[in-house]
């Protein structure tokens, strides 16, 4: 009867855990509809199938990739400051490097990031 008290009440707190654990995911919204904004749009997805497809559709490489802008900021800087791991892995970018501090106590509503690419 303990083991079953005890494996409800863990059960119970790991799911409260879970419930209350902050989602800071950030939502982008494409500017325009220019290659460069489809492309910075795959990065943002942070999913490599993505990325290879619109690749793959725009005819471009990762080395050209690597010299997009998004948001005015160079690709290594934009994957890192929104947390896009597996976009920078697959484009052999080395996020990890870089040191920040997260605001933890911010309020759990999720952003809306307009993509622009420069013009």
């Amino acid at each position: 009867m303990n083991i079953l008290k005890a494996t409800l009440y863990t059960g119970l707190v790991l799911s409260a855990a879970l419930i209350t654990t902050p989602t800071l995911a950030a939502k982008f919204v494409a500017a325009d509809t220019s290659p460069d904004t489809q492309a910075c749009m795959a990065v943002a997805s942070n999913k490599a199938y993505k990325l290879r497809a619109t690749l793959r559709d725009l005819r471009t490489s990762k080395a050209a990739i690597n010299k997009l802008q998004c948001n005015n900021l160079p690709i290594t800087e934009f994957v890192s400051l929104y947390n896009l791991n597996k976009s920078a892995n697959y484009l052999n970018i080395e996020a990890t490097t870089r040191t920040s501090i997260k605001d933890l106590a911010k309020v759990n509503m999720p952003t809306v990031t307009i993509i622009t690419s420069p013009k």
